[in-house]
């Protein structure tokens, strides 16, 4: 088993309670400058992105197997204790997220660049399966029709035709693993400049 030091809490703490900051009032103005169509495009793209990148500085301050999944869980009891109250969607998110790049971290090797890139795709494409499995789970819809939704409201916001409708899909899908793929880069080369700078302070 892990062993974690006094240190390292600190470090998930502070990392998970940035996430959940961030989530409460950047995630909150975004569904404001937004409009509703865009909005589950733009504002989880976005969220997704910012989160995928936190956790995996964190993930370089804290080197160790589950940390990111903590820094998950505190980024997720901010979100249900929140004063909007609790919402189950971004909760799950949220822990599917750091799961999926826990999943790509899993070595038992030094970690390495690609696997923060992968970690990164990996849980920011998560948002675009997301909205399938949640519509499924809560309102009981089905696969068809949260294709067809996406595709009206990828249509609008990408300005496609609908009619291109598997173009407007993969467009959709394609923009979430770059985000996450440029969060997992940039998280890579973030924590590693941020610890530097620490040490010689």
């Amino acid at each position: 088993m892990t062993s974690y030091t006094v240190r390292d809490w600190v470090y998930i703490a502070v990392f998970g309670a940035l996430w959940g900051a961030l989530e409460l009032t950047l995630g909150a103005y975004l569904h404001v400058l937004f409009p509703p169509l865009a909005n589950t495009f733009f504002t989880g793209l976005i969220m997704a992105g910012i989160g995928a990148l936190i956790a995996l500085v964190g993930r370089t301050f804290v080197p160790r197997t589950g940390a990111v999944l903590f820094i998950g869980i505190v980024t997720a009891l901010l979100k249900v204790l929140s004063l909007g109250g609790a919402k189950i969607g971004p909760v799950v998110a949220i822990l599917a997220e750091v799961i999926l790049m826990e999943l790509a971290l899993l070595s038992k090797a030094s970690p390495a660049r690609w696997r923060y890139v992968l970690a990164g795709a990996l849980a920011v494409a998560w948002n675009f399966f997301h909205k399938f499995v949640m519509m499924r789970l809560l309102y009981g819809q089905g696969i068809s029709e949260v294709y067809v939704k996406m595709v009206k409201e990828g249509s609008q916001t990408l300005g496609l035709d609908v009619r291109q409708a598997v173009a407007i899909i993969v467009v959709l899908f394609l923009f979430r693993v770059i985000v996450g793929a440029v969060a997992g880069w940039l998280g890579w080369d973030v924590g590693r400049l941020v610890a530097r700078r620490l040490a010689r302070t």
